[in-house]
């Protein structure tokens, strides 16, 4: 309610003999009252949303899913490799930092440069969140200089950055569990324990796929993506430690497939298309992803079609024809190429 209303509901009290416009002794008593019951209002309004998962936000719906055992993944940091040259015998301090063009990493333990003149170190972003992921090559600088030491780079990409659980991702594990209860190590079980592990996207299970007593457990990433190898240790190890006796476990990153787009458009947008195209078409592939059985031909076209600026689409073919993609089992579809013309 706003102050103006509560105001005239306590205004109605006074009786009518009693002057109450603006300006008169009650009107000025009442008016900082009527303010501060509408700051209490305010605050019911957000214990009220807040005291159901589908609406709570933050704190309130980690407290929330917590009844439940359910824990927000926390966000994790990226590691590598990096390659590190300088004069023999030189010191490579633990803490030690490289940096690319945005982010800082630093040494994790303490190495000597042998008589080669070059030494491979493991590190870590100092920032926690995806943000810390980096392609090989990217990283190429001390931030500082370094005594006796000249150059550096990183051999292997930076990965295993993932941000912390968003409130989207936290509300359907906790829908999941709650709506098909995980029990005696059934296929929800499986994939409620995949999912505890930061950076699992979406997962999907095969119960007997190699005789009796087995399980495969298939896992992208938090993009939705090929998990690397670290991911699938984690999970492999999580559920290890949790399944069912006798149950033998696998579990893999789901295999990829290119998915290749070509189409000719009508647009008087041009700087920006390529860009956007690529965007919509990434997205759709990110929530077919372990969820769907095929790529549809349609719906990419009709997503090419509903970006604005695009008056028309001719010549589509998706992995070189106009026809739907089938995805075998534990098969997700990646953004390849788009070629627009």
């Amino acid at each position: 309610m706003m102050v103006t209303e509560i105001l005239d509901d306590l205004l109605k009290q006074v009786p009518d003999e009693y002057d109450t416009s603006e300006g008169s002794f009650f009107y000025d008593l009442l008016y900082p009252v009527a303010s501060e019951i509408q700051v209490l209002y305010n605050k019911i309004d957000v214990l009220e949303s807040n005291a159901f998962a589908l609406t709570a936000i933050g704190e309130f719906l980690d407290r929330k899913v917590a009844e439940q055992g359910i824990y927000r993944n926390a966000a994790t940091f990226a590691k590598g490799t990096l390659r590190i040259t300088g004069k023999p015998g030189a010191v490579v301090l633990q803490g030690a930092k490289a940096a690319s063009d945005s982010m800082l990493y630093a040494v994790d333990e303490t190495t000597e440069i042998p008589d080669t003149g070059v030494v491979d170190v493991t590190a870590t972003c100092i920032m926690e969140g995806s943000a810390g992921n980096a392609k090989v090559g990217t990283i190429t600088r001390f931030p500082v200089t370094l005594p006796e030491l000249s150059d550096v780079t990183n051999i292997t990409a930076f990965t295993g950055g993932y941000d912390s659980e968003s409130d989207a991702d936290l509300l359907n594990r906790y829908i999941e569990k709650v709506s098909r209860p995980n029990v005696s190590g059934n296929r929800y079980h499986y994939i409620g324990w995949a999912k505890e592990i930061a950076g699992v996207g979406n997962v999907t299970v095969i119960s007997l796929w190699n005789g009796p007593g087995t399980v495969k457990v298939i896992i992208t990433d938090s993009d939705n993506q090929p998990a690397g190898d670290d991911l699938v240790a984690a999970v492999k190890e999580h559920i290890e430690k949790n399944r069912p006796i006798g149950a033998d476990v696998t579990v893999e990153s789901a295999e990829a497939l290119a998915i290749n787009i070509s189409v000719k458009v009508a647009s008087n947008v041009k700087d920006t298309l390529q860009k956007t195209i690529e965007s919509a078409i990434y997205k759709y592939l990110s929530e077919v992803s372990l969820n769907k059985t095929y790529v549809s031909y349609a719906k990419i076209g009709s997503l090419i079609l509903s970006i604005s600026g695009v008056d028309d689409y001719s010549e589509l073919t998706v992995n070189g024809a106009a026809d739907n993609i089938l995805l075998d089992e534990g098969t997700i579809p990646v953004l390849g190429s788009v070629t627009i013309t």
